[in-house]
């Protein structure tokens, strides 16, 4: 049995297990039991914290102290629940003009007393016992016990009576943050046909969560599941409505049968968010954001629940508080949210003689004014052991708290004994294995096992915190020899520096002795985002055929652009004089630049990389129609529109062509 664990611990977690085992393993059994007809439904969203360590509605993570005890009483108030469509009460009104949305229950008052036991400092059980008031208006509503049934919504009395256990499984103040688990055992001991309660039992086992970024806040959050044994009641909140009497008065409220929306009360999703701030000693500030979804009925119009509340806490004395609080309904229709909601309390954790509330009491408590810390260590005497191991370093800085620091010199501050299998200067290398004991191994990838540092990895006379290439030596040539990094290709031209016959200039490809690493001038070259030809390429008359005599300049054309691969999308462009309609000019030169495109594809370049367009003779390179304007303006022009960092931002057409530019 682990140190802490006693014989009177054992039984009421194991109840809680077992209880906890239970309604997880109902769930996915739920849909293959017996379904009763007609069923009940409970319209409480709002339920009070299990113990007194919750804020307004969410659970805390915090316990009650062994043999501790909580009782309370939190009165509730919500008016406007349970959304229909249908007349509302009013004989002097005719059917026409009468209001046909409305509250099922016009209010509903909610008493719920709780009381609960700590067990072991670990567990706290408990019950609940609500007793209700509901109104509402008179109303038949098909579907939901029966057909008929008309006459108002009225009741008094108990509600359903909740069994509850809540384990903390993390403790807030210790650990990053707080979790808890719960299950409630809901019995049908309310009544069913009057909205309060369910007509067979229901478990719902919760996860409860808590941050604390500072010692005055706390964030809390809760999530549920309600497992319905069997279906609860069929309500039909919508439809087409008629007269309650034949003369039309609007009197007496009805729901036709067959033409509304079923909701029907089955295993349902709680869930909430909350925040507390303990602004004085004596006083706390909450607000939350509760909620509830009915799983079968995803995107029904009053299946999901929401309510805001906000609310404060005044401490009477340590853990004992007065509550008021209220809150509204959001915007949901969901059929348990109150439009307006009210709610006061009051809860009692009787002291028992506890001074630093860490659940001993005081005449046994070794140390009455400081709480235990509950590490399993020496947790039965009452004070907080800062240091088990009492080798000098606090526990919480202690990495090995129950194994006392051997203080030889070797990571002495960690608090674990290293012993022959030290490690001196840290680098995670046994000094056994160390050739530099006390000189860390940088580990850096590169002849990490031996434990040296290696401050230049290749030996390039850069130490490795310089270098850009630590595993790879600089090759030294004069050209950008402080980073550390071999410059194979120093121009960039993509011809290594040992078959380059000009290393430190690049390149120019132009299909002119591309081979030898020299920029060569050539029948093409670039400028500004545009190919420059010192020759025409020439078609037939009045054809897109391109002549023989072309032949070199597009195998020019074709290397230039296979070497300048970082050249993503060009377009190639046909120009015509002014001879000619513009119709028939922009179809001729469309022609023309796509028989360029085609035969740059079939010497190789990936049709990816190019479009074709004709401008006809919307975009003259020479004013004016002499014979050498016209020689000029019959042109093949080439454009970069993109490259591997983006577009070029060139100018694809003149003003006239624009309207030409594919798209």
């Amino acid at each position: 049995m682990a140190r802490g664990m006693t014989s009177r611990t054992c039984l009421p977690v194991a109840w809680f297990s077992a209880a906890l085992a239970l309604s997880l393993c109902l769930a996915p059994g739920a849909s293959a039991q017996s379904r009763l007809s007609g069923g009940g439904m409970d319209l409480r969203l709002l339920r009070p914290p299990l113990d007194s360590k919750g804020l307004l509605t969410l659970n805390g993570t915090d316990i009650l102290g062994e043999n501790a005890l909580s009782f309370g009483l939190v009165l509730d108030a919500g008016f406007g629940i349970l959304p229909f469509e249908g007349f509302e009460n009013d004989g002097t009104v005719s059917a026409s003009d009468a209001v046909r949305r409305g509250r099922l229950v016009d209010a509903m008052f909610t008493g719920t007393l709780h009381a609960n036991w700590g067990i072991a400092n670990l567990l706290v059980v408990g019950a609940q016992l609500p007793v209700s008031v509901l109104t509402g208006p008179d109303v038949t509503v098909p579907g939901q016990y029966g057909e008929g049934g008309g006459g108002g919504l009225a009741y008094q009395g108990f509600g359903g009576v909740v069994l509850h256990g809540k384990i903390r499984l993390l403790r807030p103040d210790r650990d990053a943050f707080g979790l808890a688990a719960s299950v409630q055992v809901e019995l049908p001991t309310g009544s069913p046909t009057e909205l309060v309660g369910d007509a067979t039992l229901a478990l719902v086992p919760s996860l409860i969560a808590e941050w604390r970024p500072a010692r005055e806040l706390r964030l809390g959050a809760e999530v549920g599941y309600r497992l319905a044994i069997a279906d609860g009641a069929t309500l039909r909140t919508g439809g087409r409505t008629e007269p309650g009497n034949p003369a039309g008065a609007a009197q007496g409220p009805v729901l036709v049968d067959g033409e509304g929306r079923d909701l029907r009360y089955e295993d349902t999703l709680r869930f909430g968010l909350g925040l507390g701030w303990r602004f004085t000693d004596v006083t706390e500030l909450a607000v939350e954001l509760i909620g509830s979804q009915v799983i079968d009925a995803w995107g029904h119009p009053h299946a999901l629940s929401l309510e805001a509340l906000g609310g404060l806490k005044v401490f009477v004395e340590r853990n004992s508080y007065l509550l008021l609080g209220g809150g509204a309904g959001l915007p949901t229709g969901g059929f348990q949210a109150a439009d307006i909601r009210g709610l006061v309390g009051f809860v009692f954790e009787p002291s028992m003689g506890d001074r630093d509330g860490d659940g001993m009491r005081d005449d046994v408590d070794r140390c009455p004014d400081e709480p235990e810390d509950y590490d399993g260590f020496a947790d039965e005497d009452g004070c907080p052991e800062l240091d088990n191991d009492r080798d000098g370093i606090l526990d919480d800085d202690d990495a090995c708290p129950m194994v006392p620091e051997d203080r030889d010199g070797d990571a002495d501050e960690d608090g674990c004994p290293e012993g022959d299998e030290g490690d001196r200067d840290g680098d995670g290398i046994l000094d056994v294995d160390d050739r530099c004991p006390d000189d860390p191994e940088d580990i850096d990838g590169f002849e990490d096992e031996e434990g040296c540092p290696d401050l230049d990895n290749d030996r390039d006379g850069l130490l490795d915190t310089d270098d850009l290439c630590p595993d790879d030596p600089e090759d030294l040539d004069g050209f950008e020899d402080q980073n550390g990094c071999p410059d194979v290709d120093n121009d960039g031209d993509r011809i290594l520096d040992v078959d380059d016959r000009c290393p430190d200039r690049a390149e120019i490809y132009n299909g002119t002795e591309d081979e030898d690493g020299c920029p060569d001038t050539g029948i093409v070259d670039w400028e500004g985002g545009t190919m420059r030809m010192f020759e025409q390429i020439l078609f037939a008359y009045d054809s897109a055929e391109i002549l023989p005599e072309s032949e070199n300049l597009l195998d020019a054309i074709t290397a230039s652009i296979q070497g300048n691969p970082q050249m993503r999308l060009l377009e190639v462009q046909g120009h015509a004089d002014d001879r000619g309609s513009d119709e028939y000019n922009i179809a001729l030169t469309r022609d023309r630049a796509a028989a360029v495109v085609q035969a740059l594809v079939l010497r190789g370049v990936d049709p990816q990389r190019l479009r074709s367009a004709g401008y006809g003779e919307r975009c003259p390179a020479q004013a004016g129609t002499s014979q050498a304007a016209r020689d000029a303006n019959r042109r093949v022009e080439i454009k970069v529109l993109r490259t591997e960092d983006g577009p070029t931002g060139v100018e694809v057409a003149c003003p006239a062509g624009r309207e030409l530019i594919p798209r």
